[in-house]
């Protein structure tokens, strides 16, 4: 099987969509001999990060730990942003493109005969997922730092048994699926929380810390929560946990919400006991990376600004980022949105630092016309023109930004990634 082909079959499963649940997860995995490959007892530990906004980064800065503390380390993530092989990884790098295809054949059959049965098909997702744990087997992995798909209790990567978990973060997104309120949402993602393993909880409203900690009590898994046992000093850079202070950690991934992640990671890294030395969670944080988050790129004389914020919670740590590095410049804002999320809520947070509105196609099939976001975002600023592709409108953006003007591409993370494929093809 070549890789493109690999590609396109587990494309040709994204019609049957999300299923949440475990069972036909947990029999994948059964039928495909990875039951010894989902922890604890054998194959590689898991460090299982879920949340709204951050999880990826927490993720990041989890990986590069392991990895500096010399780990045979693999790596989750989800989405991808720029490569489809993001998702998978090993050490610092992507599933190359030949072990991807050839993991796939090897699960094909697997995938075939759940065709004809009362499970039902296996989905895209549930593929991917399963890809990672056939990969980790084959490069015995020792630890992985595994991103949530969607939610927590229901999403195919929680067959796994962690070490440690970590809820990053609660806010109002995929509402129509995970609940409308922070309570709801927060009791879907604390489905993570596996009996006695500890759970590591992030900066969240309080009723949502709540279900959290009342979950947690009930499977007696400890907790330690941002700001109670999870501190982070900012003079001396370093984070204290119940098990000590760990200095000289400086985050590498930018954005005003990374010292709160990189806490977090640092605290799963001690909580799950893989904490092996200061020296690599420094190291670690430092060249810690992940495509996407408050990126900057030069194209044309122009900085571009890339972030992935899709919903109110992460376009106001947008907000303060911007606001931290550049003070009250204003921005030429490229966008578009996937349908699900709630326009006017997103962009009012960031209406008063942009002086005009470049509305571009998404390729992706959720992704809201051009013609039905020009109309939401007329309502919010002066200045929106719509575009037919995403180059179109950036470049439209770059010609109308005077010297020393920055270009905003943010609303989805798939927009995002159109663009840095063009913008830094070889990352």
């Amino acid at each position: 099987m070549t890789y493109e082909k690999a590609l396109a079959y587990i494309a040709s499963l994204e019609p049957r969509g999300w299923r949440l649940g475990l069972d036909r997860m947990q029999e994948f995995v059964r039928r495909a001999g990875l039951e010894d490959s989902v922890g604890p007892a054998t194959g590689p530990q898991f460090i299982q990060v879920a949340g709204t906004n951050g999880k990826g980064s927490t993720t990041a800065f989890i990986q590069s730990m392991l990895v500096e503390s010399g780990y045979r380390t693999g790596a989750y993530y989800s989405p991808y942003v720029v490569d489809p092989r993001e998702r998978v990884q090993y050490g610092r790098d992507l599933i190359a493109k030949q072990e991807l295809a050839d993991v796939v054949f090897e699960l094909q059959p697997v995938v075939e005969s759940f065709s004809d049965n009362d499970f039902g098909g296996i989905t895209e997702f549930e593929l991917k997922t399963a890809i990672g744990f056939q990969y980790w087997k084959q490069k015995r992995c020792e630890w992985v730092a595994l991103e949530v798909g969607l939610g927590g209790r229901l999403d195919a990567t929680t067959v796994v048994t962690p070490r440690a978990c970590v809820i990053v973060s609660i806010g109002l997104d995929h509402m129509s699926i995970l609940g409308d309120t922070h309570a709801k949402i927060a009791g879907e993602k604390a489905g993570i929380i596996k009996q006695g393993v500890p759970i590591i909880v992030g900066s969240m409203p309080p009723e949502a810390a709540e279900v959290i900690e009342r979950i947690a009590a009930d499977l007696a898994a400890p907790v330690w929560k941002w700001k109670r046992e999870i501190f982070w000093n900012d003079d001396e850079g370093c984070v204290q946990t119940p098990n000590g202070i760990h200095r000289n950690l400086r985050p590498g991934i930018p954005g005003a919400a990374q010292k709160h992640n990189l806490s977090l990671a640092v605290a799963a890294i001690d909580a799950s006991g893989a904490y092996r030395c200061d020296e690599a969670l420094s190291k670690g944080a430092e060249t810690a990376s992940i495509p996407g988050r408050f990126q900057q790129i030069q194209y044309k004389g122009r900085t571009v600004l890339l972030d992935g914020a899709h919903n109110p919670d992460a376009a106001a740590v947008l907000a303060k980022s911007l606001d931290r590095q550049f003070g009250a410049q204003k921005y030429r804002l490229v966008t578009n949105m996937l349908a699900g999320h709630e326009p006017h809520s997103f962009y009012e947070i960031l209406r008063d630092r942009v002086l005009s509105v470049y509305v571009v196609p998404v390729d992706f099939h959720r992704a809201t016309p051009v013609d039905t976001m020009v109309g939401n975002l007329e309502l919010l600023f002066h200045t929106v023109t719509g575009f037919d592709s995403p180059m179109a409108g950036l470049d439209a953006a770059v010609e109308d930004a005077a010297e020393g003007e920055i270009v905003l591409v943010t609303g989805t993370f798939y927009l995002v990634g159109e663009l840095l494929r063009v913008l830094n093809p070889n990352p």
